[in-house]
């Protein structure tokens, strides 16, 4: 059976495309596995000419194939022409798509990958995986005493999703002629509502990371509460910290997430050497 599919509703996520992955890495039957560069100098014209060209090829390809086979297998790329005709190719820069006589799947990647054009009974997923792998998602943890927010950098996406936090924290005000006492009993008073803030964070960023189980994670915020926040994290989530830097909540969100990219990078730059 085959389906229908408005491009304009194509939504991509990175855990999506990991199901998608998942899925087709099951799959045992003829599929169309198509990876498309997007050349921004290209108009939507040139782009479907090269396009064509690459479906003419597998056209040629059918031939070689059983009669039953090359029918169904005709019928699929005059689905994947229309697919292609109305598809926006703006914040693409490679279309992966398979097609297959119960299957049709695309993601618009932001990076640019090789040409290939397959049809083999197993879809080609290499160059996704590979892709995926080499640009996994973050999440940058920003954090002050009365404040906390979670931003997912995510490379599939165009803005980064994120979620704030807000307690009440008692600042360290003492009039004048408070006794020790007292004194010791305030401050305990503010520790026990920051300790449950950080605590709330915590919780907030282990939602989060749960969707993303090879996601890395940035901290921004003071020294002092970057330790304390720290401290009270499961060790597996500890383990996915790369950085943390100075900041502050007003700085600005596109600045926070090019410091954070920096410890990303060096973190998977070292990786790659074996030195992470």
């Amino acid at each position: 059976m085959l389906i229908a599919f408005d491009p304009r509703k194509v939504k991509i996520s990175f855990v999506n495309t990991r199901q998608i992955i998942k899925h087709l890495s099951n799959r045992n039957g003829l599929t169309i596995s198509l990876y498309l560069p997007v050349d921004p100098g290209d108009s939507k014209k040139d782009w479907l000419t090269k396009v064509h060209s690459h479906l003419r090829d597998l056209r040629h390809s059918a031939k070689n194939l059983q009669h039953k086979e090359e029918k169904y297998l005709d019928a699929i790329i005059s689905q994947v022409e229309d697919f292609l005709q109305n598809f926006d190719t703006r914040g693409t820069r490679t279309l992966a798509l398979f097609a297959g006589k119960d299957i049709f799947e695309s993601v618009k990647l932001p990076v640019v990958l090789s040409s290939r054009v397959h049809v083999e009974k197993k879809p080609i997923l290499s160059p996704l995986t590979e892709a995926l792998d080499e640009n996994p998602p973050y999440i940058i943890v920003l954090i002050d005493r009365t404040y906390g927010e979670i931003i997912e950098v995510n490379f599939l996406e165009e803005e980064a999703a994120s979620k704030v936090i807000k307690s009440y924290v008692p600042q360290r005000i003492l009039a004048k002629g408070y006794d020790i006492g007292r004194e010791d009993k305030t401050l305990r008073h503010i520790e026990d509502h920051l300790h449950r803030h950080l605590v709330k964070i915590v919780k907030l960023l282990s939602n989060f990371e749960s969707s993303y189980p090879n996601g890395l994670i940035v901290i921004g915020g003071q020294k002092e509460l970057v330790g304390k926040f720290t401290r009270l994290l499961h060790p597996s989530l500890q383990k996915k910290i790369v950085g943390s830097f100075g900041a502050n909540v007003d700085d600005n969100k596109t600045e926070l997430i090019k410091k954070a990219q920096k410890f990303v990078d060096n973190y998977l730059e070292k990786k790659a050497w074996g030195k992470a």
